[in-house]
């Protein structure tokens, strides 16, 4: 296996890994145990390949979610708590930064981000790198 096809398998991994645990604390020390790998050395080849950092990721995938869950009906705050944010003015800034609306405004225009989507785009841009 070359060099390239290795690196793809571990950020495919940390992506999987994150993709599955989105609602949980994501952090590159849990990264590494789920893979094997020095957490540093995961970090480095994930910004490198990605183009974010790990926490971006992390984030971006998070708040993809509560958008999909938001436009559904759930209850913001219910979004906020069940995707990993401790305070709901964390979330808002966040969705906020992110989409450049609030959940509410989000839900009255009816945006539909799809999570896979969002890491589908995120696998194509380490690909074209």
């Amino acid at each position: 296996m070359s060099t390239s096809e290795i690196s793809q398998k571990h950020v495919d991994g940390m992506l999987e890994v994150i993709e599955r645990g989105w609602s949980e604390p994501v952090t590159l020390r849990r990264l590494a145990a789920a893979l094997d790998r020095q957490a540093a050395y995961l970090g480095r080849l994930f910004h490198k390949e990605v183009g974010i950092t790990v926490r971006e990721c992390v984030t971006r995938i998070r708040l993809t979610h509560a958008a999909d869950l938001t436009l559904n009906g759930a209850k913001i705050e219910a979004v906020a708590l069940g995707g990993g944010y401790h305070s709901k003015k964390n979330f808002y800034r966040q969705f906020k930064r992110h989409f450049a609306l609030t959940p509410e405004a989000w839900r009255r225009t009816g945006h539909e981000p799809s999570a896979v989507a969002r890491l589908a785009a995120l696998r194509v841009g380490r690909s074209k790198a």
